[in-house]
């Protein structure tokens, strides 16, 4: 290979493993301040015992269904309703709101802030910019339901950042 091929092969795959790390990093960094909650439903429904020969009430059944339980059946035919799962799914939700949450102002941060400081080599900093980038709309996309109403103003945020990035790189061209 020629010495232009080889600079070529090394740009890309500096880039791609800057662009890698910084979505790495935007994925991983919430673990630092939030904890996953931890499934311990399954130890619940360890006894269950459904039984062709019992008639179980189904008005008890169906309500607990309607109310997102879980229905344990016990070995003397009468059922119980659980919510182990409908908990553990809510905590679940709102680690994800906060971890996207998170994501996204610290996606937005890195950005911002890589148009402001100087950077000498073009490919790290378009790495950078890139991967901070990707993460952004992601995390945003990820974040969807929770922004809600808010989605319009938050690509709206979105937007007018990559025109600060793109003027930002243009004049330094």
């Amino acid at each position: 290979m020629d010495k232009k091929t080889d600079k070529l092969l090394y740009n890309i795959v500096i880039f791609l493993l800057i662009f890698a790390l910084v979505i790495s990093i935007v994925f991983t960094f919430e673990r630092l301040f939030l904890e996953k909650p931890i499934n311990e439903c399954n130890n619940v429904y360890q006894k269950n015992y459904m039984n062709d020969k019992c008639e179980y009430d189904q008005e008890n059944v169906d309500t607990c269904y309607a109310k997102e339980g879980t229905v344990i059946y016990k070995s003397d035919c009468s059922i119980e309703c659980d919510y182990c799962y409908k908990e553990y799914n809510n905590k679940l939700e709102n680690y994800n709101n906060n971890a996207n949450l998170l994501r996204i102002i610290l996606s937005f941060i890195i950005a911002l802030s890589l148009t402001l400081i100087n950077i000498k080599d073009k490919i790290i900093k378009y790495a950078l910019l890139s991967g901070s980038l990707v993460s952004l709309f992601v995390a945003t996309l990820m974040a969807m339901k929770f922004i809600g109403s808010l989605l319009p103003i938050v690509i709206i945020l979105e937007f007018i950042l990559v025109l600060i990035i793109y003027k930002k790189t243009k004049e330094e061209k």
